[in-house]
């Protein structure tokens, strides 16, 4: 279902107008669940659009905690950037289920780029959205507290990955605890007090490894509430 933007340059990433050329010129790959496609260092010859499935890009710090940087989901692409700037790898990109990828080669995207006004614009797309988000994220950091970017994150699957099942939004993507506390950059600690809370008050609930939000509008007023309170 769909739903009013909760930040338009969201951490999850998928594209619209996909470039038939650009896909066609490209090699399909198989990745299990899991997988690694990239590391930090690897010198990429081309980059690659998610055909089918989901990537993961993250990172580690010394200690090896991890941080997600993002989420790509169908129509997406990712590498771009190292590709055509000629920069190394700098996080890792897992497959987080089974994913079909098509792969593009550098020198086939240089002379596609040349020919097709729309393998640009659809480059051009990923790249700002990616800048955006970005900033979003920035943002985020500097003007919100740690509870209003829980709520913010559920609002955000639910616009990505949410279900009508009876009155409330089913968040069909299973995610953990701890895969809320990497993408957030927070303590897992602090992600258990503030969804224990979240659950307290009635805005979510968890079945089976999903998660619910029992009343969208409600989770949004209630966002806006801690903003108004900071």
């Amino acid at each position: 279902m769909k739903y009013s933007p909760v930040e338009e340059f969201s951490r999850i990433y998928k594209l619209d107008n996909v470039s038939k050329t650009l896909i066609e010129n490209g090699k399909e790959l198989f990745f299990k669940k899991n997988s690694v496609i990239a590391s930090p260092g690897d010198v990429m010859e081309g980059f690659y659009f998610v055909k089918e499935g989901r990537v993961i890009a993250s990172e580690f710090s010394p200690k090896g905690n991890e941080r997600i940087i993002c989420i790509l989901e169908n129509s997406s692409i990712f590498l771009e950037s190292n590709v055509l700037f000629n920069v190394p790898v700098f996080c890792y990109f897992k497959a987080s289920v089974d994913t079909t990828l098509i792969f593009l080669r550098k020198e086939d995207i240089m002379d596609l780029l040349a020919k097709d006004l729309n393998v640009t614009l659809f480059l051009l797309q990923s790249l700002t959205k990616k800048f955006y988000s970005n900033m979003n994220h920035v943002d985020e950091l500097l003007y919100h507290d740690t509870e209003w970017g829980v709520c913010n994150l559920f609002l955000t699957l639910a616009e990505n990955f949410g279900v009508e099942e009876d009155t409330k939004i089913k968040l069909n993507i299973k995610i953990s605890q701890q895969f809320i506390s990497n993408i957030l950059g927070i303590n897992r600690i602090t992600a258990v007090r503030i969804i224990k809370k979240l659950k307290e008050i009635m805005l979510i609930e968890q079945t089976n490894g999903y998660y619910y939000i029992k009343d969208i509008q409600k989770l949004r007023d209630y966002q806006t509430s801690i903003y108004t309170q900071l």
